[in-house]
């Protein structure tokens, strides 16, 4: 018994290197991490036979909400005029439902599932955030990777998503640390630099959406945290106004307007997603409650009953919801609008919880929290709902909250 547990915890250990390496592989381009989740589910299901049991045992009320989502996508994309396409799309996309329930067991089963990412991921999260660092200064990177552009990308080449990546793997990164046995000023100290270091690259990256947010992110958690230590916050505070201040970015806030090449007009960033989201409204007034299906709105947005506008098509509307309401219909909308509810249900019940005794696990599931909810409001620009990038990020963090949702009660 004591020899297939130590076995099972070895496993355990290898499948949480796995899930690092898909984090690690987004870095290299979508096809790698995708590999590394197809190869997390196989090892989930290696390392003991009775795992599969686990997608038939009795659910929480997210894992039906989920899977409710996962399978209408399913059921929709059939409904669909590309149904093949968009159906052989969803049934891949079914994978982030698999991924989620294998990510929050691991959480809740290994014991050194955050010693991993602190020892492990930490050093890769720090080290792109020095080469974006490089790359700013030198114009290329620390392999030779050349600056293209005002953006910063460092190891993703011409993927301008560095900024976000940081954005949203950052909730692991201050989790681990926090669960660290050091103590509460070491703790403290480690949390301020990091997030220093962070929104500093998030803003030279140049990705004006992710460093918005991220500012109101940052000053949240940070508050949250340092409620009893607010010179922490202040620090935090006079390093993002002098960074501002010295080094003013023209992309962050001075070029919504653009022009294109052997046109005279001058076009602004509104208009674009004006266009954009007009176009998919009406997709979705064609098919209301099922949309057209599971990413279609590619195919679909060159139909002149559709596209509005000089920019009206696109690969995706950049709105999630816009895009849900399009390829997935009203009750789509729904369906994700529930998970969100239950979110902010929860974010509420855990501030009341702290503001009456303040716990640092309660701090911790805020922040994770708040990470997952604030790139959800509607009313910002986002990437594709359902692209494997936007997947990743979404879903690996549901998991990571909802395991330690449970671990702490």
């Amino acid at each position: 018994m004591f020899l297939k547990k130590n076995l099972i915890n070895n496993k355990n250990e290898i499948l949480t290197l796995t899930i690092i390496f898909v984090y690690i592989g987004l870095i290299l381009g979508t096809a790698i991490a995708n590999f590394f989740i197809l190869v997390s589910i196989i090892i989930f299901f290696l390392i003991d036979k009775n795992n599969y049991r686990l997608l038939f045992n009795k659910y929480e009320y997210i894992d039906k909400i989920l899977l409710f989502f996962f399978t209408y996508l399913i059921f929709s994309s059939l409904l669909s005029d590309y149904a093949s396409h968009s159906f052989y799309k969803s049934l891949l996309y079914f994978k982030f439902f698999l991924i989620f329930i294998i990510l929050k067991v691991l959480i809740l089963q290994n014991i050194k599932f955050f010693s991993l990412i602190w020892k492990l991921f930490l050093p890769i999260f720090l080290i792109l955030i020095f080469d974006g660092i490089f790359q700013f200064l030198f114009s290329f990177n620390i392999i030779g990777i050349e600056r293209t552009s005002s953006r910063i990308s460092s190891f993703f080449g011409d993927e301008w998503i560095l900024g976000s990546y940081l954005f949203h793997t950052i909730p692991f990164i201050l989790t681990a640390l926090y669960l660290q046995n050091y103590k509460n000023f070491k703790k403290n100290i480690f949390c301020i630099s990091i997030s220093i270091l962070t929104i500093l690259m998030i803003y030279i990256s140049g990705e004006r959406t992710t460093f918005f947010l991220s500012v109101v992110y940052f000053l949240i958690i940070l508050f949250l945290i340092f409620i009893r230590k607010i010179y922490f916050l202040f620090i935090f505070i006079i390093f993002l106004s002098s960074l501002v201040i010295i080094f003013p970015s023209n992309r962050m806030f001075n070029t919504y307007q653009f022009q294109i090449q052997n046109d005279p007009n001058i076009y602004s960033t509104f208009s674009v997603y004006k266009d954009l989201y007009s176009t998919a409204f009406k997709m979705h007034q064609d098919k209301k409650f099922f949309g057209h299906g599971f990413q279609t709105f590619r195919k679909i947005c060159p139909d002149k009953k559709f596209q509005t506008g000089r920019f009206g098509c696109s690969t995706h509307p950049h709105n999630y919801y816009f895009q849900i309401l399009a390829e997935s219909g009203i009750i789509g909308l729904i369906i994700f609008l529930s998970i969100i509810i239950l979110l902010l249900k929860d974010l509420i019940q855990i501030f009341i919880k702290w503001k009456n005794k303040f716990d640092e696990s309660y701090t911790i599931l805020m922040f994770i929290n708040l990470n997952i909810l604030i790139p959800l409001f509607p009313l910002v620009p986002s990437g594709n709902a359902y692209s494997s990038v936007s997947g990743i990020f979404l879903y690996f963090k549901l998991a990571l909250y909802f395991a330690l949702k449970k671990k702490f009660n």
